[in-house]
């Protein structure tokens, strides 16, 4: 990875809010270097092969949005933002989203 002068990486930018703001976070499973947003506070690998999905399920319960918080081989499962207020969870398998989507 090439460093500037001042330690930073070269094209390092969070893929949610691009900021260029970020440490560095530990590694994957895979080796690879994670960083943490400042800004956001997302987590991010560099050049991350992750599917991000667009169509975000509804909780049925509450109404807020959903976040996938585990991604297995044939599955996600999703969980309400209000957690731990709302405990309401789901799990979509891969061949298809929340929306009836195929994915790859």
């Amino acid at each position: 990875m090439e460093t500037s002068s001042s330690g930073s990486l070269h094209g390092v930018r969070c893929p949610i809010c691009d900021s260029e703001a970020y440490y560095k976070y530990g590694k994957t499973r895979n080796g690879k270097q994670r960083f943490i947003c400042l800004v956001c506070k997302r987590q991010f690998s560099r050049h991350s092969s992750r599917h991000v999905l667009s169509d975000k399920p509804v909780c049925p319960k509450c109404g807020k949005p959903m976040h996938a918080y585990k991604r297995e081989k044939r599955a996600l499962r999703f969980r309400c933002s209000n957690y731990p207020i709302c405990r309401t969870f789901m799990k979509v398998s891969r061949e298809e989203d929340c929306n009836g989507s195929v994915h790859p």
